[in-house]
Parts: C-alpha cells; structure tokens; sequence
C-alpha cells in the first residue's frame, strides 16, 4: 500500500519527503485540522496547508474524499514501521 500510494514522493529529496510525511502524520493526529497541526509543528496553517496541498499533487489523493484519506493514512502507517524516522514532533 506505501509503495502504491506513496511511491511519487520517492523522488523528492529525503528533507522534504520527511517534512511532507511529517506534516500529514500532524494532520491526522490533529483530526484534520490545519490550524492544530500548524501549532504542533510550530508552522502557520497555511505552510500546513500549502504541503498537504503538494502532497495532494504529488499522490494524485485529495484529503477531502475520505477514502483518499484513508488510502493515506495506511500507507503512512506502513511506511512508519518499515522507516521509523518519520514521526510527529
């Protein structure tokens, strides 16, 4: 599911692969909410929202089908345990 979903950002340098992984894990810890996730990662909602909205280009997933969502969330949750390194502050 990681590679399927989340195979496109294997080609971004591995910062900003991090930083929009990292963003997306606050997102969903957060319930969604750009403004919480922004708090939680000491950036303004709209660098929350200016990733998610990279991320949403780069996987072809829009994170308001909550299908897409879901497909997101287990491929994070996936490429969490197979590389660890991605966590939320």
């Amino acid at each position: 599911v990681a590679d399927q979903v989340l195979g496109p950002l294997r080609t971004l340098d591995p910062a900003e692969r991090a930083e929009l992984l990292t963003t997306l894990a606050a997102w969903l810890d957060r319930g969604g909410s750009t403004r919480r996730a922004g708090e939680l990662l000491y950036c303004h909602r709209n660098t929350v929202l200016n990733r998610l909205r990279r991320l949403e280009r780069l996987t072809g997933r829009t994170l308001s089908n909550p299908r897409d969502v879901v497909d997101l969330a287990m491929a994070l949750e996936a490429e969490d345990i197979t590389a660890p390194a991605v966590r939320i502050p």
